[in-house]
């Protein structure tokens, strides 16, 4: 029986450190350049390589694929969990490169070149596209992700947060704060996690006997662009108080409200998902839901390794959750409601 090669075997064909070979053969820094090659060529004459090889990590090449509308410069969601994407695959010598969609390649349902032409190991999907162009990007060979969305047909593996349970938290933290007339800002429409939100908050005014009134249900932002107006129109009269399905779209709802000199949250309370920056720009700062974007990230990063592993296993939701920080934008009315007419 042939003897198999053994790093200790290189080391002692080049007189040197059985240490120094592994550091050469798992491209470990602590060695030059001209021993490493010495050292992977003479692997190579005796074998050494050849029989470890699929024991060896793969430099796996990852794609990063996102709307534009929701990789903006003030919504730091998406891009801090790119972030973090990106870091885990520097660290695991992983190649990541990154596709922002905007409103026209969508709507003319064009895949860019690179992403069309080159191989990628898998691709993150962050953000729910429009549901033809994401046909599109389910037919590119890889494994694929999808970052907080889900629709079920899809046949992929999603790391999404707990949308539903999340919007009837909010809406209960609200009738707690004694509302009772409570409205929505989102396009149910237009992600699973806004109709998710929108479904929680519906389940929490049900369960207590509250009304859910259709008028107010609001929108104030275009769903292909995700540009955000103040000209949007609102309920006459207004409901006590609103859960907006992200910050941005709170954050134009209060500047909206202080046209109409209408105060927050002495007249209308308001409550968010995403706890981005923007909450602590706002005056009154803004109570929102957060998302532990590493832990998202890794989820992502996890699931996809799994995935390349296993590409016939079951696909697998994976659960974020979410936690409420409280500053000052919801007014606890109580006492108003309980004082006598």
């Amino acid at each position: 029986m042939t003897k198999k090669a053994t790093m200790q075997d290189i080391a002692d064909a080049l007189g040197i450190t059985k240490v120094s070979v592994s550091k050469a053969i798992n491209n470990q820094p602590g060695i030059g350049s001209e021993l490493r090659q010495q050292v992977l060529l003479t692997a190579k004459q005796i074998g050494y390589l050849k029989k470890t090889r699929s024991s060896a990590p793969k430099a796996y090449r990852f794609a990063f694929v996102c709307p534009k509308r929701f990789f903006l410069e003030d919504d730091t969601f998406y891009t801090t969990i790119y972030y973090y994407i990106s870091k885990a695959c520097a660290e695991q010598g992983y190649e990541l490169s990154s596709f922002v969609i905007n409103s026209a390649l969508e709507t003319d349902l064009s895949i860019p070149e690179k992403l069309r032409t080159e191989h990628y190991d898998g691709i993150f999907i962050a953000g729910e596209f429009r549901h033809d162009y994401l046909k599109r990007l389910m037919l590119l060979p890889g494994a694929q992700i999808a970052i907080d969305f889900y629709l079920p047909e899809m046949n992929i593996d999603c790391v999404i947060s707990d949308n539903y349970h999340l919007g009837q938290l909010v809406t209960d933290y609200l009738i707690q704060k004694g509302h009772t007339q409570i409205g929505f800002v989102g396009d149910i429409s237009n992600t699973s996690s806004i109709c998710d939100r929108y479904f929680g908050y519906e389940k929490a005014l049900k369960l207590q006997g509250y009304p859910v009134n259709s008028e107010w249900l609001v929108n104030n932002n275009d769903p292909l662009t995700g540009k955000y107006t103040i000209d949007f129109p609102l309920p006459d009269p207004l409901p006590t108080a609103f859960v907006c399905h992200c910050d941005k779209a709170a954050f134009t709802l209060m500047q909206r409200l202080d046209r109409m000199g209408v105060r927050v949250p002495q007249e209308i309370s308001v409550i968010s998902f995403d706890n981005t920056k923007l909450c602590e720009l706002m005056i009154p700062h803004l109570s929102s839901i957060n998302f532990d974007r590493r832990q998202i990230a890794e989820y992502s990063m996890q699931s996809m390794l799994s995935r390349i592993s296993k590409p016939k296993a079951s696909n697998n939701y994976v659960y974020s959750k979410g936690t409420l920080v409280e500053r000052d934008s919801v007014a606890d009315i109580r006492k108003q409601s309980e004082d006598p007419a």
